[in-house]
């Protein structure tokens, strides 16, 4: 039996989707409670402002992105595929949360644009000690990137060839062709 998550994950939850459905302006401590469905004196009492969801929501992703390295150093051989392969995944927790992360970062929160880069070195470093080619790493990263980019275009005229997973699968091939 699935148990439901506590006020604290709802109201991250709520921050978290108000971030990625109306944008920073949206998140109010109102309109977040209201999603999470608390009232306004049940959100303070956990989080006394919005600064104070911010860095939950900064903690989400610092173990969501943990949680991904692991997977990632568990199987050094598999690590790039791993990485460009779960680019797919538009809707994944990680990704949820890094977008979030992210309109945070295009607004008011240079703490944001640190932790993205803290994030980005981190799964640069993985990949690093699985492939030890730095240009091999770029190029992994550049190219789990731009699919990530196209399979979140799903609906708006995107070539879905390019996010086919047989089309990642051919290209993963010809990446494990070079030499380096």
């Amino acid at each position: 039996m699935a148990t439901s998550p506590t006020t604290v994950h709802r109201l991250i939850d709520a921050y978290e989707d108000i971030l990625l459905t109306d944008g920073e302006r949206a998140a109010t401590l109102d309109a977040i409670a209201r999603r999470a469905g608390v009232s306004k004196g049940g959100l303070t009492y956990h989080f006394k402002s919005k600064d104070e969801l911010a860095a939950a929501l900064f903690d989400r992703l610092r173990t969501l992105v943990d949680e991904d390295v692991a997977v990632m150093r568990a199987d050094p051989a598999t690590a790039a595929a791993y990485y460009v392969t779960s680019s797919l995944d538009v809707r994944s927790p990680l990704e949820r949360c890094n977008v979030a992360v992210t309109r945070l970062a295009q607004g008011s929160h240079p703490e944001a644009n640190e932790l993205l880069a803290q994030c980005r070195t981190r799964w640069f470093e993985v990949l690093m000690d699985a492939m030890g080619h730095e240009d091999m790493v770029h190029l992994v990263m550049l190219l789990g990137d731009g699919i990530y980019f196209n399979a979140s275009l799903t609906g708006t005229g995107a070539m879905p060839e390019e996010t086919d997973p047989a089309t990642i699968d051919r290209i993963m091939a010809l990446v494990r062709t070079i030499r380096y």
